[in-house]
């Protein structure tokens, strides 16, 4: 694999200068790729020095891919794990597919959870978790939490739904742009599309930094007047998108396959 770095551009939603804020996409289960962008988010640190650091992952660290119990891992450590940088801070962010996985862990998932998600990449998790996939819903719950060790449980336990910084605001799906952004609900912010993707009029001063929904491009995402998207299908693709924001600039860090142009 190889990391591409894109030119700086203009940042639409400037920040303080003293800080630099990354956002990382859906990882779904592909560790080598989110141990590579750390590192190479950890070089970034190391290169431009800011005075503190932001690394959000904006959900979906599970389903789909081969690793999904290495992401968590990798997730729970962070990027302070591959920096010896002070004031570098990690926010795990919550997306669809690890709400299913966190109802496990508390005991609240249904039967019908466990089957939608099952649906949808689960099976890829339970198995990375030793979790036999076609198990009685209890057995499959007790199986989780016990596959799981304390410093994972506690990074899935405290998950934010979203994080603002200045106008940056950071959340998996998106939000709908009916609700002011206090008002959103877990539903809006895992798993909207179309009434955020699309909308034709936008209330609020803050652009969106989100996933779920995969951009396609040949170069780099696609910065739109309300939303920068950062899911690239890695899963699919092999392509890990992040963007990095430092004070009135910005730009984007892929992991990719080193045969891609």
């Amino acid at each position: 694999m190889m990391v591409v770095r894109t030119e700086w551009q203009e940042n639409p939603r400037p920040i303080d200068h003293d800080g630099m804020v990354v956002a990382i996409g859906d990882v779904h289960g592909c560790s080598e790729h989110l141990e590579l962008m750390y590192k190479s988010i950890a070089d970034d640190i190391e290169t431009l020095n800011p005075k503190k650091t932001l690394c959000i992952l904006i959900g979906d660290l599970i389903d789909r891919g081969p690793n999904s119990k290495e992401c968590l891992k990798l997730a729970a450590e962070g990027v302070t794990f591959f920096t010896t940088k002070m004031n570098v801070k990690d926010i795990i962010l919550k997306g669809n597919h690890d709400v299913w996985l966190c109802r496990a862990l508390n005991g609240q998932l249904t039967d019908s959870d466990l089957q939608a998600w099952k649906r949808n990449g689960g099976k890829a998790t339970l198995l990375s978790l030793g979790v036999g996939i076609d198990l009685p819903i209890e057995t499959v719950k007790k199986k989780i939490r016990d596959s799981l060790p304390e410093n994972i449980k506690k990074m899935l336990t405290n998950m934010r739904e979203s994080f603002q910084i200045e106008q940056l605001f950071f959340v998996h799906a998106g939000v709908d742009p009916r609700y002011s952004l206090a008002r959103q609900t877990l539903e809006a912010k895992t798993w909207i599309r179309d009434g955020f993707l699309n909308v034709t009029t936008w209330p609020f001063n803050e652009i969106i930094i989100h996933g779920h929904s995969i951009e396609n491009f040949s170069k780099k995402p696609k910065v739109y007047s309300h939303r920068i998207g950062i899911d690239s299908g890695v899963y699919a693709t092999e392509i890990l998108t992040a963007v990095e924001f430092l004070g009135s600039t910005m730009r984007f860090v892929i992991v990719k396959p080193a045969d891609t142009n």
